[in-house]
């Protein structure tokens, strides 16, 4: 199973690698910066190219620099931005400013990630690295192409979040019975999840179109899909996280607890996994509503600002979308535990294994 795990892990990443693309856009280091004074801020950039057919070529690029927006940012020598490269009337090489470069950034936060990970995990670490990128897979190369493609939105991202659930699990900790608990008990959680946002998203008349990123799908792009459907999937895919880390914590507790006890009652079992449950319940819960209100940290501040009753404010779609997501994603979390105990409690009865057999497994 781990050799499994790790060539996975190799043709995702292989896959990743050898992604191409046929833009025009290149990576350029910028020389030479030289402001205009005129009514607009603008910049002259003296730009080297770094990458693709026309690398070590220098060219130069006007940016008109907007404040108060995406691009009001200093450029300084030594920076990398995004370019397109175009050809004019007469044949010669020109370039648009797209926007800075951050990959190199994000690339080094990610390295740091990656690193942690694998020393404070071992080979736990680099599964569960392999089962991210996994779950990223199954998201960019089957989710989202299924949606696009019109098939019924919740039924692919069921399915996608199964698989994921599924995988996930088996390359952390193979496939056992603490596994297959496990997976159970976040089935039950995130199924759960997406039922109440099912629900509730169709009682408050939620259309999914109130965020920005989605009416510059429509408005840009033109793409026609149900959006209501579109943001009870991003619930379902947002609460596996949560679910499956809290499903995991209390399966392997208590089946520790049973190897360390193996004379234990199930009753005491059982109490002792609504102990634990109750303990992670009340951090999770309170750290995915805080996540969600991080998320939505601008429009609370255009409520607060604008003075609006907390009653009309909570009306609003968006920031309705936000509440029904995080409570949905909250209330899957919470009823995760009470699963996943009986589950697991039942499971270890069922398994009826003898203090000499855990001491022969530990």
């Amino acid at each position: 199973m781990k050799k499994l795990a790790f060539v996975i892990m190799i043709l995702l990443l292989i896959n990743t690698i050898t992604w191409t693309s046929s833009s025009k856009k290149v990576v350029g280091e910028i020389l030479e910066v030289k402001e205009i004074q005129d009514i607009l801020k603008n910049e002259i950039l003296k730009v080297k190219i770094i990458e693709g057919k026309y690398n070590g070529e220098i060219i130069t690029i006007e940016r008109e620099v907007i404040e108060c927006s995406i691009y009001d940012f200093d450029l300084n020598i030594g920076d990398k931005i995004l370019i397109e490269l175009y050809l004019n009337d007469s044949d010669s090489l020109c370039a648009k400013f797209i926007n800075v470069w951050r990959v190199d950034k994000i690339k080094n936060l990610t390295l740091i990630f990656v690193i942690s990970v694998i020393i404070f995990g071992g080979l736990k670490g680099i599964l569960s690295i392999s089962s991210l990128l996994f779950s990223t897979y199954i998201i960019l190369k089957f989710m989202v192409p299924g949606i696009l493609k019109g098939y019924n939105i919740i039924m692919v991202s069921m399915l996608s979040a199964l698989i994921i659930i599924v995988t996930s699990f088996i390359l952390i900790a193979g496939f056992t019975k603490k596994s297959l608990v496990s997976m159970l008990g976040t089935m039950g959680g995130t199924i759960i999840a997406g039922l109440l946002a099912y629900t509730y998203s169709k009682l408050a008349n939620i259309t999914g179109v109130a965020d920005e990123n989605v009416m510059f799908l429509i408005t840009n792009i033109g793409l026609e899909l149900d959006f209501g459907n579109l943001y009870m999937s991003s619930i379902l895919i947002g609460s596996i996280g949560a679910v499956m880390d809290v499903s995991m914590s209390i399966t392997t507790s208590m089946f520790e607890i049973k190897k360390q006890s193996p004379k234990i009652t199930t009753k005491n079992l059982i109490q002792s996994g609504f102990q634990i449950g109750k303990d992670i319940m009340s951090t999770m819960t309170n750290t995915l509503i805080l996540a969600y209100t991080g998320s939505s940290m601008p429009l609370i501040i255009i409520n607060v600002l604008y003075d609006y009753d907390f009653i009309y404010a909570i009306n609003n779609e968006m920031l309705a979308m936000e509440i029904i997501r995080s409570l949905c994603c909250s209330i899957g979390l919470v009823m995760t535990i009470p699963l996943t105990v009986l589950i697991a409690a039942n499971s270890i009865k069922q398994k009826n294994i003898s203090s000499r057999q855990y001491r022969y497994n530990k």
